[in-house]
């Protein structure tokens, strides 16, 4: 049975955890757990972070979006069950940490890659695996399910897909405007990545705050994800682009019915709209939708309680956490 949920203010009090701070002059993305580098078959190294109990029960897998790094999920890191779960937050090549590779290593198929080799290197056998994947991050495991299909139902019992699309977003906005603009910036690389710290201060800011967030955005969660942004190297960045304007995993969906799958999108999101979750969801009969009123792209930092009470229901329905 497929349940559709439209969340109201109601849940916004229904943090799972800790309590989320949201104070103005918070610090955010400070976690630190034990860093593990992974090495792909390419050469590039994934810097991954791992924390965990002495004997986990069950270990959840964090992917990040584009140009964003692994602490883009400050807020869901904090609030997930350390005694019980190993948690794998891990930077996508040429993001934060990670190394890039060739440029034409820039697609969703190669992500996949990457997170295959990470669970085959950091997640002990045997453990069941919750995958949670936003934007970029959600089309890696859609590229992880056409690559490996045996791992779902087996090895991963469960999937959290949030702001992502399965595909078609050439058609979109963002894909008919962008290519231009950034062929442009990829022509200036250098040029672009020797001024980071002009970038960061805010040059483009206003690009960041109007695409990524909904109309009541914190000024310090702009400026959080704004840094990500400057940091991401400008090849890395377009070729990202193209990939995933070159990404269709509509049919790897189907893979999906064999696991508990949360699907989750802000209404005001402006890059992959709820018309993409709703897509997704409409390939995926027992899935669960959760549109959020009036969050954008960055719903773990815009409604992270609502969020954490998602995913917090996805574990449960799993059958992993009790």
């Amino acid at each position: 049975m497929r349940y559709k949920v439209l969340v109201t203010g109601l849940l916004v009090g229904a943090a799972v955890g800790i309590a989320v701070r949201r104070r103005q002059g918070e610090a955010l993305g400070g976690h630190h757990g034990r860093r593990v580098p992974v090495e792909t078959d390419d050469g590039v190294t994934i810097d991954v972070d791992v924390e965990q109990p002495d004997d986990p029960a069950y270990a959840v897998v964090f992917a990040h979006g584009w140009v964003l790094n692994r602490h883009s999920w400050t807020y869901q890191r904090e609030s997930m069950p350390a005694d019980q779960a190993m948690l794998v937050h891990y930077d996508q090549r040429g993001h934060g940490a990670s190394t890039p590779g060739p440029p034409d290593a820039c697609t969703i198929e190669r992500l996949a890659q990457d997170l295959e080799t990470v669970l085959d290197t950091v997640v002990p056998a045997g453990l069941p695996i919750v995958l949670v994947g936003h934007s970029m991050g959600g089309m890696t495991i859609m590229g992880l399910a056409a690559r490996r299909p045996e791992l779902f139902g087996d090895r991963v019992v469960g999937v959290a897909l949030i702001s992502t699309s399965s595909g078609r977003l050439a058609e979109s906005v963002i894909g008919r405007g962008a290519p231009v603009l950034l062929n442009r910036l990829r022509a200036r690389a250098d040029l672009v990545d020797r001024s980071p710290a002009l970038l960061r201060a805010g040059a483009n800011w206003p690009v960041t705050r109007v695409t990524a967030f909904g109309p009541k955005a914190r000024p310090h969660h702009v400026r959080f994800i704004n840094r990500m942004a400057a940091s991401t190297p400008t090849e890395v960045m377009v070729g990202f682009f193209h990939g995933l304007m070159a990404h269709d995993k509509l049919a790897a969906l189907q893979v999906l019915n064999r696991v508990e799958t949360l699907v989750m999108v802000g209404e005001r999101d402006r890059l992959t709209s709820p018309a993409h979750a709703r897509r997704i969801a409409d390939a995926l009969p027992g899935s669960r939708l959760v549109v959020v009123p009036g969050a954008g792209h960055m719903l773990g930092l815009e409604r992270p309680e609502i969020v954490n009470n998602a995913l917090d229901g996805l574990l449960r329905r799993t059958g992993l956490k009790t």
